[in-house]
């Protein structure tokens, strides 16, 4: 145990006590501390910046790994190295500071993304976005050249993609419920916004091969200019300009989503931390480690007892 000293300044000692004397936990203390939100604010940004999301899970893994380490080999400042200690600040770890936020965190965004239902499209903002990523997916698949000069048919293909993709009727459970509430919008306007989504980018194709005035002053048009110039083919460089324009047009509901993951991460981060603590930690997890070291203990007893018998 590290003792204070007259006279003599202990930085180890600065580290792990506060001003009343007792232990105050390094690994507790900000900066450091703000390292195990990396991953929840990630994941709320996630909307927004999309698979750079993952990269911020690093801090946070490294400070769980260092901190489920330190207490399986430290009793505070006393070296004392405990398997059940450090089983329970990796339960608690796990929970607090990954699945239960991360999950508050996502719930926080479905919920906002139902706002997309007070919009004049009348559906939720995921289900705009998995259209937008079906229609991206059909410009990446040259389906848009492929139907040249048939825009009826070109509809007609795409709609039948996204309600074949969207159909979520038949999905049972757990997920298929989550997926009717936040997921699952009105058949007929789900149709409608599909429509329109690939209305406007045959529109938009047309204008980029044969711009006027006015499309020349367009973004689309100016990254379909760059795109050439970085020496892209003309269908290519169109197919580039389409995929920005749906980007850019997804980027308020993502930005809502974003602060709906961030609210509820806010709101729930502290009762979290008390019900996996007090409640799972300290109710469950600790009677079952109790229980488990009197069944070792009664069951080696018995070996012992047995053993003496025979000798």
């Amino acid at each position: 145990m590290i003792k204070p000293v007259s006279g003599v300044d202990f930085k180890a000692d600065k580290q792990t006590r506060n001003k009343t004397g007792s232990y105050s936990d390094p690994l507790m203390h900000w900066p450091l501390r703000g390292a195990a939100f990396s991953n929840e604010i990630g994941e709320a940004l996630r909307p927004v910046i999309g698979g750079a999301a993952t990269l911020t899970w690093i801090p946070a893994l490294l400070y769980i790994g260092a901190d489920v380490y330190d207490k399986y080999k430290n009793d505070k400042t006393e070296y004392s190295p405990d398997s059940r200690r450090c089983l329970k600040q990796a339960i608690f770890q796990g929970l607090a500071s990954i699945l239960l936020p991360v999950f508050a965190v996502h719930l926080g965004q479905d919920i906002f993304s139902l706002g997309g239902r007070f919009t004049k499209d009348k559906i939720s903002f995921n289900t705009k976005e998995q259209i937008s990523k079906l229609a991206e997916q059909f410009i990446a698949n040259g389906k848009m050249r492929a139907f040249d000069g048939r825009d009826t048919e070109c509809v007609t293909e795409f709609v039948s993609q996204t309600v074949d993709n969207l159909d979520y009727k038949n999905t049972k459970g757990i997920k298929g419920t989550v997926k009717k509430i936040f997921g699952f919008d009105n058949s007929e306007k789900v149709k409608n916004y599909a429509e329109n989504t690939i209305s406007d980018l045959i529109e938009l194709r047309k204008n980029l091969l044969n711009p006027t005035d006015e499309i020349r002053t367009t973004k689309p048009f100016a990254d379909y200019v760059k795109a050439l110039n970085a020496g892209q083919t003309e269908n290519v460089a169109v197919k580039t300009a389409l995929s920005k324009f749906q980007v850019r047009k997804m980027l308020k509901g993502k930005v809502i989503k974003t602060i709906g993951g961030f609210i509820a991460l806010g709101s729930l981060i502290k009762p979290i931390d008390h019900f996996v603590e007090n409640v799972l930690i300290g109710k469950y997890v600790e009677a079952g480690l109790k229980t488990y070291d009197a069944t070792f203990k009664s069951n080696k007893s018995n070996k012992s007892n047995q053993l003496n018998t025979n000798s």
